[in-house]
């Protein structure tokens, strides 16, 4: 055995295994203290005298505590025994006086309330109201009953890691009752909660003048938050869209068959139509002007309208008596449209497909057949198109003008291919 202190190396501590047939061995690093190596765990144990007695006190193990931090732990217990006192005695002050500090300013449920309120309320970016949803959604589902009531003060990256891996191993059941996970991805969602937490401990830092680490920085590259490869949204076979749009115009309620017709024909989101208000319509214009905050791009955005969308959209204002301030499509109670709604439609006229999949329906019939510049389909479909350089030359040009001749001629195209599946019903 040597003598002195900090015999120990990071490689030897790491590499120390306790020999077969034994219980234990001890690694000793000098000054008190040393590592206890069984078969299956390490520990840091420090002994020391007090009062004649003496004393020994476990630092934790390894590696949660490396050999810089139990040395550290180790000069400190030297300090404290000098002075007579009992160093579990010091340590247990110090975390009392940790969580006293942390009271509900830096309590995890808090500092998420608060972080919500000021990412809704903050000029630039504001979150959408479905965001808000969602994000609550995600807190009480997978995070609220292992950090609701801790301090990031004392919230580890052993803990993190744990709470986000129930996301993948306990996934919670569905408003229909089933855990479809293969359907909803819950890798896709754990890095949704893990982003959460993330934006968490980002407002701590900034608003909150919190000056610790965020943990999640030592665990990011855990092979647990690996995304599987990407399932895009399925849209209807391409040789099927005459018979998708004769169907769509035999839909028997106005408001469901004006959003697949605007959803269709415009490539607009999901989110961004459901959410759309009557305020944003402008039937002397012939568009409908989306804000920023209920677009993916956070930008706003204004699409083009067919004459058919126009004329349905008038009539539906005059069944609903709607005022400005009205959702254009509603449920029953008269909130937003439901995002599920325009698929189940999809699903009920027998097409394994989503309303998402419509903007491939854009993008891939005008591409082949339309001879629009591709540039003129990527800004209806409100992607950012070309290089830097290319993009500050276009400046803020919105191509609308030809966006609207690329709306109506995918409408003639639509027509078109709903003549010939008739033809094929005609013959049969």
């Amino acid at each position: 055995m040597g003598y002195g202190v900090n015999l120990l190396s990071n490689v030897k501590v790491k590499n120390s295994t306790c020999p077969n047939g034994k219980a234990y061995i001890y690694e000793n690093d000098g000054g008190g203290l040393r590592l206890r190596v069984e078969p299956n765990s390490k520990y840091w144990l420090f002994r020391g005298k007090l009062g004649g007695k003496e004393i020994q006190l476990s630092f934790g193990t390894y590696p949660s505590v490396g050999l810089d931090e139990a040395r550290g732990l180790r000069d400190i217990s030297k300090q404290q025994l000098k002075q007579g006192i009992h160093p579990r005695d010091y340590f247990n002050n110090i975390k009392n006086k940790n969580l006293e500090k942390s009271s509900d300013k830096f309590m995890f449920s808090t500092l998420f309330e608060d972080m919500v309120e000021y990412r809704s309320t903050m000029l630039d970016k504001v979150w959408s109201k479905s965001h808000i949803k969602r994000s609550r959604g995600i807190y009480k589902n997978y995070l609220e009953a292992d950090l609701k009531d801790k301090s990031i003060l004392s919230i580890t990256d052993s803990d993190l890691l744990q709470t986000l891996k129930k996301v993948k191993s306990n996934p919670v059941k569905l408003v229909s009752g089933k855990k479809d996970i293969q359907r909803y991805n819950r890798t896709t969602t754990m890095n949704l909660a893990k982003s959460l937490i993330n934006l968490v401990y980002e407002y701590a830092s900034e608003e909150r003048a919190y000056k610790g680490d965020n943990p999640l920085d030592k665990i990011r590259k855990n092979k647990v938050f690996k995304k599987t490869k990407t399932i895009s949204h399925k849209s209807v076979d391409l040789e099927d869209l005459g018979m998708y749009w004769s169907k769509v115009q035999k839909l028997p309620i106005v408001q469901d068959k004006v959003y697949l017709i605007i959803n269709i024909v415009t490539g607009l989101r999901v989110g961004s139509l459901s959410n759309a208000k009557w305020s944003w319509y402008s039937p002397a214009k012939k568009t409908l002007s989306i804000p920023k905050e209920f677009m993916k791009s956070s930008n706003s955005f204004v699409t083009p309208l067919p004459n058919i969308a126009v004329n349905l959209l008038n009539e539906l204002k005059d069944i609903l008596k709607a005022s400005k301030d009205d959702f254009i499509f509603t449920n029953r109670f008269g909130d937003a449209y439901a995002s599920s709604r325009p698929r189940l439609l999809i699903k009920e006229m027998g097409f394994d497909a989503t309303a998402h999949g419509n903007r491939t329906i854009v993008k891939l019939t005008c591409l082949r057949h339309s001879g629009f510049p591709n540039v003129v389909i990527e800004k209806q479909l409100d992607h950012e198109y070309g290089s830097a350089v290319e993009r500050s030359y276009m400046a803020d040009y919105d191509w609308l003008d030809e966006r609207r001749k690329l709306v109506d001629w995918l409408l003639s195209y639509l027509k078109d291919k709903e003549k010939e599946y008739k033809k094929t019903l005609n013959h049969s």
